[in-house]
């Protein structure tokens, strides 16, 4: 009865699983291309939408296993031969009852802890790709923004991103002055302020502009390093503006406290 209940439960977790995630899997892909993100991204996002899909296959999944294991039996006379000999119908459901009991608790898991977690982490990558937080992508051929006052074109990258060649920098300072440079190669280097980078530029020119200068001068290089502070990004809302992001104790603390409003009480039990 055991392995009667257990192939269909697994393979309708398993198709329905595929299914929802090639449907979902389609539309990210498009949202992260739109946005200018990582590829990889896809698969985290993907990842944190699991919890969601097994909640759902788990209850179906089961109901599909019980009742093709009793076909079966009912099918092949099985059944008949088990009543025959004196079987209850209580017996043959003691195994049924014991995937229920078990598959409960893994879905109460679930959906009321690890869902929620997931669901958040889901979102906060949706607002990291929108507000380009995430895997700030700067586009092979296009000019790219970095922050109010650089502009960055290159025209060639390889070995992911590590290699840059065909470059073109605008950067303008505060006071006025204008540093527009091309070389041959780049790289982007870390430093140890989290919100600067170096970009190590590789035989070059470099054109500084000012107020200050008659003409603008001329400098050509071997190896020039730019810094580049990296734009500030809008930090991503605490968990539990929402309901689906909250855990089942965190839910039912909403709805016994009398600080909160009506409208969040009644929201947290239905």
């Amino acid at each position: 009865m055991a392995r009667l209940i257990a192939v269909p439960l697994i393979s309708t977790l398993l198709i329905s699983a595929m299914l929802l995630v090639l449907d979902r899997m389609l539309r990210l892909f498009d949202f992260v291309a739109s946005e200018g993100g990582p590829v990889s991204v896809v698969w985290q996002m993907l990842a944190n939408l699991l919890p969601e899909y097994l909640g759902l296959g788990i209850p179906i999944g089961l109901m599909l296993g019980i009742l093709l294991a009793f076909r079966r039996l009912a099918t092949t006379s099985e059944l008949d031969v088990l009543r025959a000999v004196g079987m209850s119908y209580g017996r043959m459901l003691r195994v049924p009852f014991m995937y229920a009991l078990a598959l409960a608790a893994l879905n109460l898991a679930i959906v009321g802890y690890i869902q929620p977690y997931a669901r958040y982490n889901y979102e906060g990558l949706r607002f990291e790709l929108r507000t380009g937080a995430l895997g700030a992508s700067i586009k092979v051929g296009e000019f790219t923004n970095m922050g109010d006052r650089m502009t960055l074109r290159i025209e060639e990258s390889k070995n992911e991103g590590r290699d840059l060649s065909g470059i073109f920098v605008n950067a303008r300072a505060p006071g006025g002055d204008i540093v527009s440079a091309t070389a041959e190669k780049g790289q982007f280097l870390r430093t140890d302020d989290p919100d600067v980078i170096i970009f190590r530029l590789t035989k070059g020119t470099l054109i500084h502009q000012s107020p200050k200068f008659d003409v603008p001068r001329v400098l050509t290089f071997d190896a020039h390093d730019l810094p580049i502070d990296l734009p500030k990004f809008e930090q991503f809302r605490q968990r539990g503006e929402r309901n689906l992001e909250l855990t089942l104790p965190e839910l039912a603390r909403i709805g016994g406290d009398d600080s909160k409003s009506e409208t969040e009480r009644d929201t947290s039990r239905s």
